[in-house]
């Protein structure tokens, strides 16, 4: 069973990746132990796990000097452009391994995100094809068999995933048919092809994906929600604090259910 930590840490990625919690809001371990039904501690690990992974980061002020606490990682067009940068690079290396020492576990778990994002995209469902694309890349970096490029490739899986939340829209089946060549090439063992249509695959989404994220983030500053306004939960500070919130805090969210001891 996961731990009350590990389920905080589930929720909380889920509303950022949603967009629940815009990019630059300040995580206040107080509003978000109430808005959870826990208390902070848990939401004090959380939150380090998520700095970990890139998705929290020390909040700023508007003047740009680093202030108290953590926020929303703020994620822009050049964080975009970056990443892309390092998927070229990184990517055909990946399914060039993939190819040569997958498993045929591993393949046929390929071929089930395959489905699910199919499934998904004819079902008009964003949010599970964003999951089933990103579930892809994941196994694809596990099946390269290489540990340095499971580690170099890490941060980026969650960032490739906020990304395909905010551009899968209309591209989905255009997506997944790459990801069909691709699992094609790795059941025949072809190194070459995997690589050249992984590399493909990156540098032809390049710039819808940057198009889609420029109309995503217009639309999110113009909300409200932007890095030029950023939502605040609450003003106070975050002093330490271990008291668990009484079973009857209200809150915004179906709280999460406390492990029994």
């Amino acid at each position: 069973m996961d731990s009350l930590r590990d389920r905080v840490v589930a929720q909380l990625r889920e509303m950022i990746l949603s967009n629940e919690l815009p990019p630059g809001t300040k995580l206040r371990e107080r509003t978000l132990s109430e808005r959870l039904g826990v208390s902070r501690v848990p939401v004090r690990e959380a939150l380090m796990t998520l700095e970990s992974d890139l998705l929290a980061a020390p909040a700023r002020r508007e003047d740009g000097s680093q202030g108290s606490g953590l926020e929303v990682t703020r994620f822009d067009r050049r964080d975009v452009a970056e990443l892309f940068d390092a998927r070229e690079a990184l990517e055909p290396l990946v399914a060039r391994l993939a190819a040569e020492h997958r498993s045929d576990d591993q393949l046929a778990e390929l071929r089930e995100y395959l489905d699910r994002a199919r499934r998904a995209a004819a079902a008009g469902d964003n949010r599970a094809g964003a999951m089933a694309n990103a579930g892809f890349h994941d196994l694809l970096v596990e099946a390269s068999g290489s540990g340095l490029l499971v580690g170099l490739m890490a941060p980026l899986q969650t960032r490739i995933e906020r990304l395909f939340r905010r551009t899968i829209v209309g591209r989905a089946p255009e997506l997944a048919d790459d990801h069909a060549r691709m699992v094609d090439a790795l059941a025949d063992r072809d190194a070459a092809t995997a690589g050249l249509l992984a590399h493909l695959h990156v540098t032809s989404t390049r710039e819808p994906s940057l198009e889609l994220f420029d109309d995503w983030y217009t639309n999110l500053a113009s909300s409200g929600g932007g890095d030029e306004q950023p939502t605040l939960l609450d003003e106070e500070s975050d002093q330490p604090d271990e008291n668990r919130l009484s079973e009857n805090t209200p809150t915004e969210n179906t709280p999460i259910e406390k492990e029994s001891h």
